[in-house]
C-alpha cells in the first residue's frame, strides 16, 4: 500500500474519536478489447478504477448536521492521484443544502435504473462533464422530494472560475423525485444561460424517467429532450433491464438512442441517429467482490462525414459504421 494511503487511513482512524469518519473505496482491474468505427482494434490489461472515498460528519444538534465527502482516484503507476467528486451538505429541518464539485451522471441511464458497468455515455448518449454546483433538496412527503440547483459552466472548476465563457454555459435544474416501494419516477427541467444564436449552445432540456422493480427483474426508461439555440432538437433515451439469476449470477443490459434533427447545413456528428446496447453478466463472489463480463456495440452519426450525403433540406444521412467493446473486470468494494 502506498505511504500516502497509509497516512490517509491513519488520519481517518485518529479523527474517528472526534467525528463520524469513514473510508470506503473501489478497486477494479480487467482486460478490455475495443474496435472503433474505422475498424482499429486495441486491447490490454489495466486498472479501471482505483478510488478512495472519505466521509466525515458532525451532528450540530436540533436536527441539523454537516456531512462532507471527498473522493480520490489514484490512477495507474506513475500517475498522481486526482480529485473526484467532492461535496459538503448541511441538513436541517427544512431540507438539505449541498455544495458540490462533481462529474455529472448520465441522467438518462440513471433514471431508467440502468446498471451496466460500462455505460453508453460518450458513445451513444452525451458525454459527462465536471461542474461546480449548489443544490437544495426539499422533502415534501416521505415519497416526494423537490430539488433546485445552479450549475456553473462545465470543466471550469474552482473559486472565481464560474463566469460563462466560450467553453460552456451555466444552467439551472429544477427536479422532482417520487419513490413508492418498487417504483421510482423522476422529472427535471433545465434552462441554460448565455445561449447564443447557433447550435453550439443550449436553450433548455426536459428530462423524464422511471424504473420499477418487479422482483424477478428491474425495468426502466429514461428520456431527455433538448432544444439548441440554432433551432436544432435532440432526443436521448434508454431502456434498461436487470435481473438476478440462479446461484450468485445476475444479468443486466440497456439499449440507448440519440437522435438529432437539424434543418441547417449538415455537420458531421450533429444530424442523424446513434443507437447502441451494453450488456453485462455478473458473478458475485461475495457481497463486496464480483467479476463482470461486459459487451457492447454502437452505430451512428458520430462516425459520419459530409461525404455520406445529405437530404433535400441539408440534414445528414447516417453511416452504418459501428464500434464495439468487450471487457472482463474483477471488482472489490471496501
Amino acid at each position: 500500500m502506498k505511504k500516502t494511503l497509509i497516512a490517509l487511513a491513519a488520519v481517518a482512524a485518529v479523527s474517528a474519536s472526534y467525528a463520524q469518519v469513514s473510508m470506503t473505496g473501489e478497486f477494479a482491474y480487467g482486460f478490455l478489447s475495443s474496435t472503433d468505427a474505422s475498424k482499429n482494434t486495441v486491447s490490454g490489461l489495466g486498472i479501471d478504477t482505483a478510488q478512495i472515498v472519505l466521509k466525515a460528519g458532525e451532528d450540530l444538534g436540533q436536527g441539523s448536521r454537516i456531512d462532507v465527502k471527498m473522493s480520490l482516484n489514484t490512477g495507474d503507476m506513475g500517475v498522481g492521484a486526482s480529485s473526484d467528486d467532492q461535496s459538503l451538505t448541511w441538513t436541517n429541518s427544512m431540507g438539505a443544502l449541498s455544495l458540490l464539485t462533481y462529474k455529472s451522471g448520465d441522467w438518462v441511464t440513471g433514471a431508467s435504473g440502468g446498471a451496466t458497468w460500462y455505460g453508453l455515455d460518450g458513445k451513444v448518449l452525451g458525454a459527462r462533464s465536471k461542474r461546480d454546483a449548489i443544490a437544495f433538496t426539499l422533502p415534501v412527503t416521505p415519497s416526494l422530494s423537490v430539488t433546485a440547483a445552479y450549475l456553473e459552466q462545465s470543466n471550469s472548476l474552482g473559486e472565481g472560475a464560474g463566469t460563462d465563457g466560450a467553453s460552456g454555459q451555466s444552467l439551472y435544474n429544477v427536479g422532482v423525485k417520487y419513490t413508492a416501494g418498487p417504483l421510482v419516477l423522476q422529472a427535471a427541467y433545465l434552462p441554460y444561460n448565455a445561449a447564443g444564436a447557433t447550435d453550439a449552445s443550449y436553450l433548455n432540456v426536459t428530462r423524464l424517467g422511471g424504473n420499477y422493480d418487479l422482483g424477478v427483474a428491474k425495468v426502466g426508461v429514461g428520456v431527455q429532450l433538448a432544444k439548441l439555440a440554432g433551432g436544432t432538437s435532440n432526443s436521448q433515451s434508454a431502456l434498461s433491464l436487470s435481473a438476478p439469476l440462479p446461484g450468485n449470477w445476475s444479468v443486466n443490459g440497456m439499449y440507448a438512442s440519440n437522435s438529432t434533427s437539424s434543418g441547417s447545413a449538415y455537420t458531421a456528428g450533429l444530424a442523424g441517429t446513434r443507437t447502441g446496447y451494453m450488456a453485462g453478466l455478473q458473478y458475485n463472489m461475495s457481497k463486496r467482490s464480483y467479476v463482470i463480463l461486459n459487451t457492447g456495440s454502437w452505430t451512428g452519426a458520430d462516425a459520419a462525414t459530409a461525404s455520406n450525403g445529405t437530404t433535400a433540406n441539408g440534414a445528414g444521412v447516417n453511416q452504418t459504421n459501428s464500434s464495439s467493446m468487450t471487457a472482463l473486470t474483477m471488482v472489490h468494494d471496501f
